[in-house]
């Protein structure tokens, strides 16, 4: 089920290991990344984690990309321990629904990164143990720093011009 070739990859063992789960696969620049549905991404994770040809035991970091109109992309980057592979799984959220199912179940170092995300980009994490904010003040829970629609987002660009890049690097 991918879109090019990933000769070279780990794609073989991660397609066994989610057999059954809806995915799509791309090469990434220094790893494989596969795109799963909101609805499966935790099954998906927990396979990943428990399939010994895998074996991604440690959740690396846990983030989210603003695509603006396309929504907003969680990103969780996976590493096995004992087969020294990296894996990115990403899932799609609709900006009308920024809502997925809590990883913490799955490891338990989601929780930080989850409340993290959580306050930065809006995002909802269902069944999540432990929402409270770790970074904002609690009745802040209506502008979230990292989305590009962010009111100060244009002021951080403009801070940052001058700053050593050309024409040619933008």
């Amino acid at each position: 089920m991918t879109t090019q070739d990933l000769t070279g990859t780990i794609w073989s063992d991660v397609d066994r290991a989610l057999s059954g789960v809806t995915v799509r696969a791309e090469r990434g620049l220094l790893d494989l990344i596969v795109y799963i549905p909101r609805d499966e991404v935790v099954r998906a994770l927990r396979a990943l984690k428990r399939d010994a040809g895998v074996s991604f035991d440690y959740l690396r970091s846990l983030t989210a990309v603003d695509n603006e109109d396309e929504g907003i992309d969680i990103v969780y980057h996976l590493y096995s321990t004992a087969k020294k592979y990296n894996l990115t799984v990403k899932t799609t959220l609709p900006n009308d629904d920024l809502t997925v199912d809590t990883a913490t179940a799955v490891w338990r170092g989601a929780n930080w990164l989850e409340r993290e995300t959580a306050e930065m980009f809006g995002v909802r994490f269902r069944g999540h143990p432990d929402p409270r904010t770790l970074l904002m003040p609690e009745d802040m829970d209506d502008t979230f720093p990292l989305r590009k629609s962010h009111p100060l987002a244009e002021i951080e660009v403009l801070q940052g011009e001058g700053m050593g890049y050309t024409e040619e690097d933008r």
